[in-house]
């Protein structure tokens, strides 16, 4: 079973019980065991790397949300480091960069 690394902004979220369950879901429905959440919001300081940094010492393959809007302006960057997956979407791993080569 795969790591994977949840992820909750607080800025967008409505209901932290809703969005418990649907990063669950997500992990059920693809295999994978959510080792950590990182719950960030407008105050965070550097949530890119933040969000990188834990999946990298997580070993996540894969950075789960209950929506894309979570991943704000990162989106494109946290891609070098992991697939995303939000419910109905799952956005590969960009080749590039890899700290395991």
């Amino acid at each position: 079973m795969d790591n994977a690394l949840g992820l909750v902004n607080l800025g967008i979220n409505q209901s932290h019980t809703a969005d418990q369950a649907i990063l669950l879901e997500l992990a059920a429905s693809h295999g994978c065991q959510i080792t950590e959440v990182v719950t960030i919001d407008d105050q965070t300081f550097m949530p890119t790397t933040l969000i990188a940094h834990t999946a990298h010492t997580t070993r996540a393959s894969a950075i789960l949300a209950p929506s894309l809007a979570h991943f704000g302006t990162a989106t494109k960057a946290l891609t070098l480091a992991c697939a995303l997956v939000v419910p109905g979407t799952v956005i590969p791993r960009a080749a590039g960069w890899t700290p395991y080569r």
